[in-house]
């Protein structure tokens, strides 16, 4: 009797390591990552930020690495804002142990309308608690159609050009307020390669506006709107992107 009762703990620490999961297995770790998107696309950015470590890395394109909650906060809390979403696709997954890597592509939306596409690659750790979090998140766009069509058309380098965009806004009066004023949107398109920007109103319709940019730098500039930041300053103005048209200046 004495000897079965000394089996009994050994037994159970067997049926433990038994019932564990497989260390490779990723299941749980893809779900954590589709809870990433869900966060996203509820617009909940604190739910967001806690799956990240406290001391997770944030490296966003054309921007310092970031590091904290407060930074992931920082990064994508002016996304949910500008209403943008998305949907992730797992292109690799892998766990040794605590660790595990994700490799995959992103599409971001607006009101239904993709706006953008992408890659990442994440690390993550599983802590005490069980739950996977994010390390190290890289993530960068995709060469955008305006950027494509500047590398064809050779416009990628530092001579003057003028570029004219025409698009429909949801309102007029919202538009116009964020190209006028202190700290409106010209400070940002000087900020990336343009040296000046007027802005237009149709006479008729005040919801068909436009833009005529003096550009320096046709790469920063098409990088700005391509970017996060611009998708994010373009949905906030309430610009209706699929009747953007872009013309460039002929010489």
């Amino acid at each position: 009797m004495n000897r079965l009762i000394a089996l009994i703990p050994l037994i159970l620490v067997i049926s433990a390591c038994g019932q564990q999961a497989n260390p490779g297995d990723t299941t749980a770790l893809e779900a954590s990552s589709d809870a990433w998107e869900l966060a996203l696309n509820a617009q909940d950015v604190d739910a967001l930020a806690d799956l990240y470590t406290e001391n997770a890395r944030i490296l966003p394109p054309d921007a310092p690495m970031g590091s904290g909650r407060d930074a992931v906060r920082e990064v994508f809390g002016g996304m949910i804002e500008a209403g943008v979403g998305g949907e992730t696709t797992i292109l690799e997954a892998s766990v040794n142990g605590d660790t595990g890597h994700i490799v995959g592509t992103y599409t971001l939306v607006v009101d239904g309308q993709t706006t953008g596409t992408g890659k990442y690659i994440e690390t993550w750790e599983r802590g005490a608690d069980g739950q996977w979090r994010i390390s190290n998140d890289i993530f960068n766009a995709d060469m955008p159609p305006m950027r494509k069509k500047m590398h064809r058309q050779g416009m990628h380098g530092k001579d003057m050009t003028h570029v004219m965009i025409t698009h429909e806004v949801e309102d007029g009066d919202r538009w116009i307020a964020a190209w006028t004023g202190p700290d409106n949107r010209r400070d940002l398109f000087r900020a990336n390669g343009a040296r000046g920007v007027h802005a237009f109103q149709s006479m008729d319709d005040p919801n068909l506006t436009g833009l005529v940019i003096g550009v320096e730098d046709m790469e920063a500039l098409g990088a700005m709107l391509e970017s996060e930041e611009g998708q994010a300053a373009a949905a906030e103005d309430g610009v209706l992107m699929d009747t953007m048209i872009m013309y460039t200046e002929v010489r």
